[in-house]
């Protein structure tokens, strides 16, 4: 019987895979990352055909790859798949294949709850109300009615964003290189000018070498000052060094962020103290990460905008579908020629 090698797994996915055998096929559940295992941990699936990742490994390349010869499918568990080296894994043979939508209403809703509580100061008034050290004055916020939200990127997630601001009241801004039809009207020309007209910015684009740093000094000095900047897309859209300032001067108003920058050494320390590649510019965004953390006009949330139950079976389903085309000489949703 074939093993699939399923990274970073919880009880969710093993009980779905329980209930959902492939045949011919036995899923090996790990717990790790890929690039935390060990080679002593790995060595009884070096013949493996077939892995299955999150987003949380580091990038898999040589580093990780090398160690299974015969491997032939990478399928993440993610719509993103930035995290693997494509050109490594074209160079391999190696297919790899992603879930293309399965949260666009989890992670708009998401989004918008951090909306809602960086503009309702709902996180100090809770921890006040537990330390029975309440000052109401401290928890003023903002109506969300007649605000400008500026989308950036309006694919699925930015246009459900956008569905949910309207019910709001709000007024809608967007920029994508890429405009739909749909939402005419609604488009700047250029990301200048939804700068400095926004009273909100939500991210919704992916991480790309164009996209890097999206969100970075000059950026946040063409924004209205007390900006609130929501972020559920990747955390290299925003420079940290950046976003520390722009809060310690007031340019930024609060910030809701389900991703940060170099995230690893907060989500997974055992990550950065078994790797030696880290640098220093590393070392400073992650010493920033743990600044951030502590204004009091900034929620931050560990990479959860996606984990609705309803969208890890959508997940759990492609990816099962995505296997079983491969063990039938199909390749379903593949990235690897994007």
């Amino acid at each position: 019987m074939e093993q699939i090698l399923f990274f970073d797994t919880d009880d969710l996915l093993k009980n779905y895979w329980s209930a959902h055998p492939l045949t011919g096929f036995e899923p090996i559940f790990i717990e790790k990352t890929l690039n935390a295992c060990t080679a002593a941990e790995l060595a009884p699936y070096r013949d493996a055909r077939i892995i299955s990742s999150f987003t949380h490994s580091d990038t898999l390349g040589a580093g990780q790859l090398d160690f299974f010869p015969n491997l032939k499918l990478i399928a993440t568990r993610s719509t993103g798949y930035n995290h693997i080296n494509l050109d490594y894994c074209q160079r391999r043979g190696i297919v790899v294949c992603n879930v293309p939508a399965y949260g666009a209403t989890t992670v708009a809703e998401f989004a918008f709850a951090l909306l809602l509580a960086v503009a309702r100061k709902l996180i100090p008034a809770n921890n006040d109300m537990v330390r029975d050290h309440i000052s109401i004055s401290n928890y003023m916020g903002f109506d969300l009615a007649g605000k400008v939200l500026g989308v950036i990127g309006t694919g699925s997630i930015g246009r459900h964003m956008i569905q949910i601001a309207q019910g709001f009241g709000m007024k809608i801004l967007a920029y994508d290189p890429f405009p739909n039809e749909a939402l005419q009207g609604m488009y700047v020309d250029n990301l200048s000018d939804l700068y400095q007209q926004s009273d909100i910015i939500s991210l919704h684009v992916p991480s790309t070498p164009q996209n890097h740093h999206l969100l970075n000094e000059k950026a946040f000095q063409q924004m209205k000052k007390g900006v609130i900047i929501i972020n559920t897309a990747r955390g290299d859209l925003i420079d940290t060094q950046a976003l520390y300032w722009a809060l310690r001067t007031g340019i930024v108003g609060g910030a809701g962020l389900d991703v940060l920058e170099n995230e690893d050494f907060l989500l997974h320390d055992e990550v950065v103290l078994n790797s030696q590649d880290r640098d220093s510019e590393f070392l400073l965004d992650s010493a920033m990460n743990l600044k951030l953390l502590q204004f009091r006009n900034v929620i931050a949330t560990p990479h959860v905008a996606f984990n609705s139950i309803d969208a890890i079976n959508r997940i759990n389903e492609t990816t099962l579908k995505t296997i079983q085309a491969f063990a039938e000489g199909q390749i379903i949703n593949s990235v690897s020629n994007r």
